[in-house]
């Protein structure tokens, strides 16, 4: 449907009130218009960087959309021969900056930033100051020199330029960082650095430009802008930890309305933002804290989808605006608001790197004293080679009134040159240097239960060393906080009254998420989980059939005794004894056969050599001997324990009797001890003696002990491979003190008895 169009002066009211089959109005929609196309030509880059999977990996992705820009740039000034539009510093700062940042913080791993805040805070503060200071004057004495033209650039305009250019930029750093995959503790220094000194920056700039307005700067001046960066910077992060208690408590009461639970981080978090600039205050520490503080406590009140849409939103707002922000620097680059002077470029750049360089190095020998692990020296230069400009002082550089600075344009020349130098020359070779290096790279792999539950041992036990030795470190500090997050906070702002522990919720993520999968796969039926069966309204309750109840029953029996019969129950303190002993049979049996086995395959027996009367023994029978008739009946009957499949699987093998010997001796060095000295004799015994009587019998404890045609009385009460006598019993348990068995008795012959019958002693 078109729109009329204006009518001609001359024109009647018939013709008015015509309508038209084609209308064109772009004016109408030229803002949205361009806003989606310039969206959807980033978003078309960046698939097309990826194409090539190589590409990514040598040139970092924030050069690739510079070139896009400047190529984007060239065409619009070619074609209609003026500049390009320039990307607006409220544009950058209200709309493309809080996405960034808001991703970075609320994704940034907070125990890495807290342990090293006093690192961080003192790169941040101390060495901002430090690099806008020296560039600054360095600026000055360089301004001096009348051969290069800048005699009319004053001392504070050039401490102004030293403020702006001296702002490690978040957006450049999380551009290239993130590619070459550091270790956490070089990312969270460089990037936290990057985060903290945006207060400082804020505070310079606004110091430097204010004197820059004035006529005369009295001493009160400079005390305002000392105070000024401490409300700047703790004003800011006080709103911001403010609205992210507000955000956890709001969301507190969304659990009947999870669809809007999304809504509330990204307008909590903007709030604060915009809150804090409205005040002047540090925008950019106001949503960190924020991002920070919604990080713990709402994460835990909102569902699992709501989580997994703010995650997924998050990250792309914040990739789109890096992508934007490329590009507007590209494009803006190209025009005509430029001045050029070699001297002048030049000497920025190389102050830029010396006084970088020369603040981490200077700094971190101080700082090195109070660390327990120190930085290194490669650690020191990633750092230094990490400070990236980036946006953040190409757009203050645009903020400048043309009527204060005459030299504005060159301003822009020189901060452009040194964001082109970083990113694309640091930023490009900074990979090669950290693998020249050999800095340590960061581990993706996810932390097992043990290694959570180790880390919180030697938390407590660093806590506890800390208290006694009444030393305040950052562990008792964060014992301290612990113990009032649990007693105040969390009551308060989370929905469940009792605190989680972190490994419990880890758990129940990955219950759920495997919950989901298999829900998806078909692998589980309808049934309520425990989470709705515990939100479930007891409601009426149709009452079961007898028919029903006894299915139930039967069905429950026997699952009852399978379960009950597969896996039995164990209790160290009381062991229910079971009549049968099914099981431990069963074990006996096949380790018997394995027995039996063994000595089949590997040949230990000796088969092959005569059997002699007193100087040979034999773990078995001699070949080709039999016992006799009774023997081999008590022999079958004694080894059979209560499942005749034992001997029905090896009938044709010469059943051999393996019941353990350490009751026959003890019973035998029992009666050596109560035998005088003179008594004591060694003998050889034959296992099969002839002589005997093939019972086995104990003999009268005066008498020298027999030796048993193959058998070995057992050393417990309770039967292995058959049954004990009762005479056997009562010889194992008629001694009152138990005497540990001893080492193996070699019987002699019938020779050396006579031999070394006075002298031998048991042993």
């Amino acid at each position: 449907m078109g729109a009329g169009t204006p009518p001609s002066p001359g024109g009647t009211a018939s013709e008015e009130t015509r309508l038209h089959v084609f209308t064109l109005d772009y004016p109408h929609v030229q803002i949205p218009f361009e806003i989606t196309l310039w969206i959807l030509l980033a978003s078309l880059a960046k698939i097309g960087f990826h194409l090539y999977h190589k590409l990514p990996s040598i040139v970092p992705e924030s050069c690739l959309l510079i070139l896009v820009g400047l190529l984007l740039g060239g065409i619009i000034f070619g074609a209609e021969e003026k500049s390009p539009p320039v990307m607006s510093s409220d544009v950058f700062f209200l709309y493309l900056l809080p996405p960034i940042v808001l991703d970075a913080g609320y994704f940034m791993p907070t125990r890495l930033f807290f342990e090293n805040f006093g690192t961080i805070f003192w790169y941040a503060v101390v060495g901002t100051l430090w690099n806008a200071i020296g560039i600054g004057i360095s600026l000055y004495g360089i301004c001096q020199i009348s051969a290069f033209g800048l005699t009319d650039i004053t001392l504070l305009q050039n401490l102004l330029f030293g403020s702006l250019i001296s702002a490690v930029d978040p957006v450049a750093v999380l551009a290239v960082f993130e590619n070459i995959h550091v270790n956490e503790q070089l990312y969270i220094l460089v990037f936290g650095e990057s985060l903290l000194n945006d207060a400082i920056t804020v505070v310079l700039y606004n110091l430097f430009k204010s004197f820059c307005q004035m006529s005369t700067i009295k001493v009160i001046d400079v005390f305002a802008g000392i105070a000024n960066f401490f409300i700047v910077g703790i004003g800011g992060v006080l709103i911001g930890i403010l609205l992210g208690f507000v955000a956890a408590f709001t969301t507190r009461f969304t659990h009947k309305i999870r669809v809007i639970e999304p809504l509330f981080v990204f307008l909590y978090s903007y709030l604060s933002y915009i809150t804090a600039e409205m005040f002047h205050l540090s925008g950019i520490m106001a949503i960190t804290s924020c991002a920070m503080t919604m990080n713990k406590y709402v994460e835990e009140n909102v569902s699992q989808k709501s989580y997994t849409t703010i995650k997924y939103f998050m990250k792309m707002l914040s990739s789109v605006s890096e992508t934007l922000i490329f590009i507007f620097m590209g494009v803006s680059t190209v025009g005509k608001n430029h001045e050029w002077n070699w001297a002048f470029v030049s000497f920025t750049l190389l102050f830029c790197l010396i006084w970088r360089a020369l603040g981490v190095f200077v700094l971190t020998q101080i700082i090195n004293v109070f660390r327990t692990i120190p930085l290194t020296f490669k650690d020191q230069f990633i750092i230094a080679y990490g400070g990236l400009r980036g946006a953040i002082c190409f757009s203050l550089v645009f903020l400048l009134p043309s009527t204060v600075f005459p030299r504005k344009k060159l301003f822009i020349t020189a901060v452009i040159v040194v964001i082109f130098f970083t990113v694309f020359i640091q930023g490009i070779t900074i990979r090669p240097l950290v693998e020249f290096l050999d800095v340590k790279r960061s581990n993706k792999k996810q932390p097992a239960v043990s290694e959570e539950i180790y880390n919180r041992f030697f938390d407590h036990v660093k806590t506890g060393i800390e208290d006694v030795c009444g030393h305040w470190g950052h562990n008792f500090w964060r014992d301290k906080f612990k113990k009032f997050d649990n007693k105040y906070l969390r009551r308060l702002l989370i929905r469940e009254n009792q605190p989680k522990s972190s490994i419990v919720s880890l758990y129940k993520k990955l219950e759920i998420k495997h919950a989901i999968e298999m829900a998806e796969s078909g692998m589980i039926s309808k049934v309520p989980s425990s989470v709705s069966l515990s939100e479930y309204h007891e409601g009426k309750i149709k009452p079961l059939s007898p028919t029903e109840m006894e299915n139930m029953r039967e069905i429950l029996t026997k699952n009852l005794y399978q379960i009950r019969h597969r896996t039995m129950s164990y209790n160290r303190h009381s062991l229910a004894a079971d009549a049968n002993e099914k099981q431990a049979k069963e074990i006996l049996i096949r380790r018997r056969h394995s027995l039996r086995e063994s000595l089949r395959k590997t040949n230990s027996l000796s088969r092959e050599r005569p059997a002699a009367a007193n100087t040979k023994r034999f773990l078995s029978l001699p070949k080709n001997t039999k016992l006799p008739e009774k023997l081999r009946v008590r022999n079958k009957t004694s080894s059979r324990v209560g499942d005749s499949s034992d001997s029905e699987m090896d009938a044709t093998t010469t059943v051999l009797n393996l019941r353990p010997r350490a009751g026959k001796i003890l019973r035998e060095q029992r009666l050596r001890q109560q035998r005088p000295p003179s008594e004591l004799r060694m003998e050889w015994k034959n296992e099969v003696d002839g002589s005997q009587n093939g019972r086995g019998e104990q003999q009268e404890p005066g008498s020298l002990p027999q030796p048993s045609i193959g058998f070995r009385q057992p050393l417990l009460t309770r039967p292995r491979f058959g049954t004990l006598s009762r005479e056997d019993l009562t010889a194992d348990h008629g001694s009152a003190r138990p005497i540990p068995p001893p080492r193996l008795i070699r019987q002699a012959s019938q020779g050396e008895r006579q031999r070394n019958k006075p002298e031998n002693q048991p042993y």
